[in-house]
């Protein structure tokens, strides 16, 4: 599908002008050139208060478009830019990304601006791309990411076409559902997962952060290293699960979905969590922690956030002298308000 397609016929009106959608084409990061259509912001919809928060409906508003293009490609399609980063020399302007809000009342055929865009994707910008595509607005295909291919991939399979009047099925997409893998780890050594609550609480608490994000990465890794079980020569590994020495077994439990998940389910996922109430195999009420990560697609060079993982302590597993320490800095001034409930720590990556 090439982007001259994207401001054609029922695909521009039904998609991009009244709906929901984000998309992002193939293409090495640096290196090709890459399209995508992004979210704008977020509204929340009409009806709701500000009493229900936590079944709070937001609507994402797309409809910007935009392009990372190598230098001669930029300067021939006629378009206005802004030079970016890349991995070459830093004095050295190689590449451009382009941004078009495609929702603006001007961006109408007949319109000069407009059609100065239309005309360089059809003469410069013309060569058709596989396109990842979400349509938010979509009720009977709603939460499913959608691929399109220049031709039918026979690698695909278990896959269904979207609605025969949808404007996308002239592209001959192919339907991808996200379902989640889960799997069960079975006697897992685990940190002591509250921050510490000593005098020296900065530089303590940064070590906590560094080991139990370590800790949570191995998780994730279903590595061997964190089974009770496990021996290895100290040749190979040293690795010792921090904070242990009450010698607290868990049992782990992971779900992982893959694909072209957009941010707005994320968030509700972790609303789901967060308000979740859990139980133990007798059913008694427990206190426990969840993490979430969540990993993006790889679209810049440098300044990219590429991971963040949020860590969720529930009431009972905060040690209240740790909330104390947290708030020292707060009672000093004067508030002596202390918050109580489930604590958060987040971790952010980011690319150099």
């Amino acid at each position: 599908m090439s982007l001259s397609e994207l401001l054609e016929g029922d695909f521009f009106n039904m998609y991009i002008k009244t709906g929901n959608i984000l998309m992002l084409s193939e293409g090495r990061p640096g290196v090709d050139d890459r399209y995508s259509l992004k979210d704008g912001k977020l509204v929340p919809e009409c009806g709701c208060s500000q009493s229900c928060a936590v079944d709070l409906l937001l609507i994402l508003i797309s409809g910007i478009l935009r392009l990372e293009l190598a230098k001669d490609r930029y300067e021939r399609c006629g378009l206005v830019g802004q030079s970016i980063r890349d991995a070459g020399r830093k004095h050295i302007k190689t590449r451009y990304a382009v941004e078009i809000n495609l929702r603006l009342p001007s961006m109408l055929h007949g319109k000069k601006g407009f059609e100065r865009i239309v005309w360089a994707f059809k003469n410069v910008l013309n060569h058709s791309v596989t396109w990842l595509f979400h349509d938010f607005n979509s009720n009977s295909q709603h939460g499913k990411a959608i691929v399109i291919s220049k031709c039918l991939d026979d690698k695909v399979t278990n896959c269904r076409i979207v609605a025969k009047d949808a404007p996308i099925t002239k592209h001959h997409p192919a339907t991808k559902e996200p379902s989640p893998q889960q799997k069960t780890t079975e006697r897992v050594r685990a940190p002591n997962l509250s921050p510490p609550h000593s005098s020296n609480f900065d530089d303590n608490f940064e070590d906590w952060a560094l080991e139990t994000y370590e800790w949570l990465s191995l998780v994730a890794m279903e590595s061997p290293r964190i089974i009770s079980e496990d021996i290895i020569d100290p040749f190979l590994s040293r690795y010792q699960v921090p904070y242990n020495d009450s010698g607290k077994i868990l049992d782990v439990v992971t779900l992982t979905w893959t694909g072209f998940i957009p941010s707005l389910w994320i968030m509700q996922l972790f609303l789901y969590l967060s308000t979740a109430k859990t139980t133990n195999r007798k059913g008694v009420s427990s206190e426990d922690f969840f993490a979430l990560s969540a990993y993006s697609f790889k679209t810049a060079v440098a300044d990219q956030k590429d991971a963040y993982t949020i860590l969720c302590l529930s009431g009972g597993s905060v040690n209240n002298q740790s909330a104390v320490a947290a708030t020292d800095k707060t009672k000093k001034s004067g508030d002596s308000n202390e918050r109580h409930g489930k604590k958060y720590v987040l971790w952010e990556l980011s690319g150099g």
